[in-house]
C-alpha cells in the first residue's frame, strides 16, 4: 500500500483535496485526485496553488509504475524531475519492490538514461548504502551532482560532507605514523589514496555548494560563495601539500630503509670494552648496534656521538644498552634521537667538552597538536629513566626546530648525567 508515511518524503507530499485545483490549472491533462486508490496515488511537490511537479505512482505485484509526470516549466524543471524520480525509488524500496518502470514519455529520454533507466526500467539497489544515496536523492542533495535542495540545505549537507572527509582521509595520517609495528607499504599507500580521495572529494562539494548558490541565490550571495569557494579550495590544496605531502614523504622514506639518513658507524676500542657508536640514525642502526654488541660481548661502555635520527631506532639502541647493563658516555656532542639512546646506560657520563642537545619530537607535516600524545609519552620516558620531571618537561617545552643545549651542571641538577670527568 502506498503511504507517504512509509518513506522519508522531504520536499515531496501526497496530493491532498487543496492541490487539485492547482494541479488541474497548470497540468491541465493530468488524471485527477478521484483516480487515486490504496495502490494507486498522486504525489506534488511546490505550493498547492503552484506545484512545480506532480507524478502518479501505482503499485503492481512486481514493480512500481511511475507516471505520467508532469513539471513546470522553468531551469528548475530537471530537478524537480530528478526528485520525483528519487522519491519514486525510495517509495518502491520501501513497499518492497525492486523494480521501477517509468510510463512511456514521462520522462525525456536522456534524462531517463542518465538517471539508470534503460528501456523505461529500473532495477532498485538494496543496502543500506543504497539507501542512503537514494535519501540524499530525495531530499535534494545527491552526492556526486548539483540537486534540487535550497542552497541553505546545500551548504548544510556538503560542507559537513567535506570537513568529515578531510577528517578522515588526513587523520589516517596519523593512524600509519603512531600506529604499532612497521612501516609497511599500506602504511605508506593508504593514506596518501585516503588524502588524495578525500581532498578531490571535498572540492568537488565545494564546487557543487557554487552551483547550487548559482541556481538558488541572490547574485551578490553567489559572487561570496564563489569567492569563499576558491579560497577553500586553496586551503584544501594548501593541506595537501603542507601535511600529506610531506608526511608520506617520510613514511616512504622510512618503508624504503632511510638509506639518505642511516650514516650509523660502529667501532671498537682497542681493549675491546668501549663501543664508539657515531652518525645518524635510520631505520636499520638498531641492528647494526645489535650485531656489532653480540659480536663483542666483553663491551662495557658505549660511546656516542651524532645529530639524532629515527627515534624508534633510537629506542631499539636504548633498550639494548639498558637489558646489557651497559655505561654510556658523550665526548662530544649528542643531540635529539642519540640522547635517547644514550639515557639506556646504567652509568651516564659526558666530558667536559660533551653536549646533549634535546628538543620535542616531531613529524615532517605533524603540527604541534599532533604531536601532543607523542611528547607525552616521550616526557613519561625521560622521567622514568630517572630524569626529573622538570628537566623532562623543559625538553617537551622546546621546540622541535630548536635545539636545547643544558649545561653540565644542568644535566647534573637534572639527573640526565651522573659524572662530568675526563
Amino acid at each position: 500500500m502506498i503511504s507517504e508515511e512509509q518513506v522519508s518524503v522531504g520536499a515531496v507530499r501526497r496530493a491532498a483535496a487543496g492541490d487539485a485545483e492547482g494541479i488541474a490549472r497548470l497540468f491541465p491533462s493530468f488524471p485527477p485526485l478521484a483516480s487515486t486508490s490504496d495502490t494507486r496515488a498522486i504525489f506534488v511537490i511546490g505550493e498547492e496553488a503552484a506545484p512545480l511537479g506532480v507524478v502518479l505512482l501505482e503499485q503492481t505485484p512486481d514493480h512500481l509504475s511511475v507516471g505520467p509526470l508532469e513539471v513546470a516549466s522553468g531551469d528548475e524543471r530537471f530537478g524537480v524531475a530528478r526528485t520525483l524520480i528519487a522519491f519514486a525509488e525510495l517509495t518502491a524500496r520501501a513497499i518492497g519492490l525492486r523494480q521501477v518502470r517509468l510510463v512511456p514519455g514521462s520522462l525525456p529520454s536522456e534524462l531517463a538514461l542518465s538517471l539508470g533507466y534503460r528501456d523505461g526500467t529500473k532495477r532498485i539497489r538494496t543496502g543500506k548504502l543504497a539507501r542512503m544515496i537514494d535519501h540524499l536523492e530525495a531530499v535534494g542533495v545527491p552526492p556526486w551532482r548539483d540537486g534540487a535542495a535550497p542552497f541553505d540545505l546545500t551548504l548544510y549537507y556538503r560542507g559537513i560532507w567535506a570537513a568529515m572527509a578531510l577528517l578522515v582521509g588526513f587523520g589516517s595520517i596519523s593512524i600509519a605514523v603512531f600506529g604499532p609495528g612497521n612501516v609497511t607499504l599500506l602504511h605508506v599507500l593508504g593514506p596518501a589514496l585516503l588524502c588524495a580521495s578525500a581532498s578531490l572529494f571535498a572540492i568537488m562539494q565545494v564546487i557543487l555548494i557554487v552551483l547550487a548558490a548559482r541556481r538558488r541565490a541572490r547574485s551578490l550571495v553567489a559572487l561570496g560563495t564563489f569567492v569563499a569557494a576558491a579560497l577553500s579550495i586553496a586551503g584544501i590544496g594548501g593541506l595537501f601539500l603542507e601535511r600529506a605531502v610531506p608526511s608520506i614523504g617520510e613514511l616512504w622514506a622510512i618503508y624504503t630503509g632511510d638509506e639518505a639518513l642511516d650514516t650509523l658507524t660502529v667501532s671498537l676500542s682497542p681493549d675491546g670494552t668501549t663501543l664508539n657508536v657515531e652518525g645518524a640514525y635510520g631505520t636499520r642502526s638498531a641492528e647494526t648496534v645489535r650485531t656489532a654488541l653480540d659480536k663483542h660481548p666483553s663491551v662495557r661502555r658505549v660511546v656516542l656521538a651524532g645529530p639524532g635520527g629515527r627515534i624508534g631506532a633510537a629506542f631499539e639502541i636504548n633498550r639494548m644498552i639498558r637489558n646489557r647493563k651497559l655505561a654510556t658516555r658523550v665526548d662530544t656532542g649528542c643531540a635529539s634521537a642519540c640522547t635517547i639512546a644514550f639515557l639506556g646506560g646504567i652509568d651516564r657520563s659526558i666530558s667536559p667538552s660533551g653536549r646533549l642537545g634535546f628538543h620535542q619530537g616531531s613529524f615532517p607535516g605533524m603540527s604541534a597538536n599532533d604531536m601532543y600524545e607523542s611528547n607525552r609519552d616521550m616526557r613519561r620516558f625521560l622521567v622514568a629513566s630517572g630524569v626529573t620531571p622538570e628537566f623532562a618537561q623543559r625538553v617537551t617545552d622546546t621546540p622541535h626546530d630548536e635545539i636545547w643545549t643544558p649545561t653540565p651542571q644542568e644535566l647534573l641538577a637534572g639527573r640526565v648525567v651522573q659524572r662530568v670527568n675526563r
